[in-house]
């Protein structure tokens, strides 16, 4: 095979692995009708773990995000079943744990919120008797990364931008049939009546995409 064929096939198999390769983050949200709930948030890296290329490779910091939180959250009254999941060969990394109501949410988000990861914010969600509503973080999450001198998440590579790669998920599950969505054009009814998701990828929260909801059921 002449040189310039080896070399179109290598740059066109490289750019269809990073264009699929994507990683996945995503956050799930079930609230119990007793308005208590169960929270977990997954970063999943597995595309990019098993085709061997982790150029993108979040900061330790991140990838031992899940005992950060276990450690932060585990002795707050009101938060149980803790768990966490860091697998290196796979690229998963999750922690999910049960919540007593909001308001033991919120004391779980100050304990972290008094560690280094300043990202967090108190009164991130709320629960009513037949209504949920989630802040939307996306300007933090847009201030924190700007902030980052020679972030990767900002940069392009092979013409593809980083932040396009990342796709973002929220899957909140009510304990009824949802009646209404609000103040997010990209939340959605499934096909499950009681569950609404949000997709987008980084880039569309950079670029001023809401991550907060209001949800009534």
């Amino acid at each position: 095979m002449p040189l310039y064929n080896k070399l179109r096939v290598v740059i066109l198999a490289l750019t269809a692995l990073f264009i699929t390769s994507c990683i996945e983050l995503e956050e799930r949200i079930k609230i119990y009708p007793d308005k208590s709930g169960d929270y977990s948030l997954k970063l999943d890296m597995g595309a990019l773990t098993q085709s061997g290329m982790d150029a993108f490779k979040p900061s330790e910091d991140i990838l031992n995000f899940p005992k950060t939180v276990e450690n932060a959250v585990k002795d707050v009254a009101g938060i149980t079943d803790v768990k966490t999941i860091s697998d290196t060969k796979k690229g998963l990394y999750q922690v999910s744990f049960h919540f007593k109501n909001h308001k033991v949410f919120k004391k779980a988000l100050r304990q972290l919120a008094g560690m280094k990861y300043g990202f967090v914010v108190p009164k991130y969600m709320k629960v009513g008797k037949h209504r949920f509503s989630k802040k939307n973080i996306g300007p933090l999450i847009a201030k924190q990364i700007n902030k980052q001198e020679d972030s990767p998440l900002l940069q392009d590579f092979m013409g593809v931008e980083v932040s396009s790669m990342i796709n973002v998920k929220t899957i909140i599950e009510t304990p009824h049939e949802v009646k209404k969505v609000k103040k997010n054009a990209r939340a959605v009814k499934s096909d499950d009546p009681e569950i609404v998701e949000i997709k987008s990828t980084l880039k569309d929260i950079l670029n001023g995409s809401s991550t907060g909801v209001v949800v009534k059921f």
